[in-house]
């Protein structure tokens, strides 16, 4: 809920867009465990807009599958575990006051 309030507010989503299709919870990515197949995923992150709850491990699915899509990613991330999705992205941000050296060390910016 709270990943949809922000989403609304920076109008990321619209009073109009169906929030069940438009934001989900990253548990979709892994429904029994394991990350759906890269066609079920690419699927999924063609319409998604707002991914909540994402593990270090879904963030790195995510860019990679919009990057099979031929989007242009960027991921923010703070954590040591944050790094392999910031390398991946064609633009890693870090968080620069909380954000560890090796975030920041993955990253191309920092904020």
């Amino acid at each position: 809920k709270t990943a949809i309030a922000i989403a609304h507010n920076v109008n990321i989503l619209q009073s109009d867009d169906d929030e069940a299709l438009a934001a989900v919870d990253c548990a979709r990515l892994r429904p029994d465990g394991a990350y759906l197949s890269h066609t079920e995923m690419d699927i999924l992150t063609s319409c998604v807009r707002v991914f909540a709850r994402a593990k270090p491990e879904d963030k790195l699915e995510i860019v990679k599958s919009l990057q099979r899509q031929g989007a242009v990613t960027a991921m923010t991330g703070d954590g040591v575990n944050d790094a392999p999705a910031l390398n991946q992205a064609n633009i890693g941000v870090a968080m620069g006051i909380q954000g560890t050296e090796v975030a920041k060390g993955a990253s191309d910016m920092i904020l």
